[in-house]
């Protein structure tokens, strides 16, 4: 799909989606790793630390009761070994809910088989505990001390070495899960910025690909525009797209086109009325010439009408005279038809006259 084609709306939702993905993408990454680090914070928490601290108790109490045993050996007074006998069954007990803690919540073997031989050995050590008792009260001082010596001290430090075993390894293991925090943490760190840079940079170029495919077209709209209301229309518009952009670009090209005919058309017609006046111009030059003519022609009709005036003025006196001369000649006419015809009645007579003579 060619994304020229595609409307300005959709382009930037397009854009606006693919930094939004980003952003969703880095966040859900974020948390994901933030979970590993709280994962691994709540481990060192809620089990590496309280481990190490159960076991450094059951070691603790280990040796307070080794100390109040001791007090029991040197003291004789009864009121101070029942305190003693207090402090050991309140130390008895707290090894033995801390041991019964690890239970709960070491599930590597090699600290479940130690934790086996710290039990195994504080059973023991709790056996010899009371058997020493029973030296001391009874009195056996001598017993008590060899006892002590050859049975206790051994069976205490068996359990002193499973205790100290698990310690270093409880510890070993919760500086293991800090460092693995630690690391979790380190590399979420990198891991946000390489994707917070990665993003910007994809946001960067999503927005300067939609600011290129937007501004560029209306630049270009923009410079025809400008040609074209300085009077040049030769402008060569090429429509690459099929946006709001490409869509005024083409509406400038067909604007362009249309006034291109427009102008031809218009001065078609200039043409033709130039040659049209040319022709006037001649027309009325000719016109003009005409009319001197026939302004000469009047004036010599002008003149011949006052000469035929003149002749009709005359030919009218003429005719007066003409009518005059002509009653006049009629009365002559007249006057000589009867001298006519009296000279014919003479003549008639003469000849009648003449007749008689010749018959004579």
């Amino acid at each position: 799909m060619n994304l020229s084609n595609v409307n300005i709306a959709k382009r930037l939702a397009i854009g606006f989606g693919i930094v939004g993905a980003l952003l969703l993408g880095s966040q859900l990454l974020s948390i994901t790793m933030l979970s590993r680090v709280s994962a691994g914070a709540a481990e060192l928490a809620e089990r590496r630390i309280p481990n190490v601290n159960a076991t450094g108790v059951v070691l603790a109490e280990v040796n307070d009761i080794a100390v109040a045993l001791r007090n029991m050996m040197l003291d004789a007074d009864p009121a101070d070994r029942q305190k003693q006998l207090a402090e050991i069954a309140s130390s008895r007990s707290a090894a033995l809910e801390n041991l019964e803690h690890l239970r709960k919540t070491l599930v590597h073997p090699n600290a479940l088989a130690l934790l086996d031989r710290m039990v195994a050995a504080h059973d023991k050590y709790v056996h010899g505990q009371q058997e020493l008792i029973k030296l001391i009260e009874a009195g056996d001082e001598q017993g008590a001390r060899d006892y002590l010596k050859k049975n206790l001290r051994p069976t205490l430090g068996e359990l002193k070495k499973a205790v100290s075993e698990q310690l270093a390894m409880q510890q070993e293991f919760a500086a293991k899960t800090g460092e693995a925090a630690r690391a979790t943490e380190q590399s979420t760190r990198l891991m946000m910025i390489v994707l917070a840079l990665v993003s910007l940079a994809i946001a960067a170029l999503v927005a300067w690909w939609n600011t290129r495919s937007i501004t560029r077209p209306l630049a270009r709209a923009l410079e025809v525009a400008n040609t074209v209301a300085a009077g040049d229309l030769t402008s060569r518009i090429e429509v690459t797209s099929r946006d709001e952009t490409g869509l005024l670009l083409q509406a400038l090209k067909t604007m362009n086109e249309n006034l291109v005919r427009t102008v031809g058309t218009v001065r078609t017609g200039t043409d033709t009325i130039g040659t049209a006046s040319a022709e006037v111009a001649a027309g009325s030059l000719d016109l003009s010439s005409r009319t001197e003519q026939q302004a000469s022609s009047l004036e010599e009709t002008a003149s011949s009408l006052e000469e035929l005036t003149s002749t009709v003025k005359q030919n009218a006196d003429n005719a007066r005279q003409a009518n005059t001369l002509a009653e006049a000649a009629s009365n002559v006419a007249e006057r000589g038809g009867r001298v006519i015809g009296d000279v014919v009645g003479t003549m008639d007579r003469i000849n009648a006259s003449a007749g008689k003579i010749a018959d004579i």
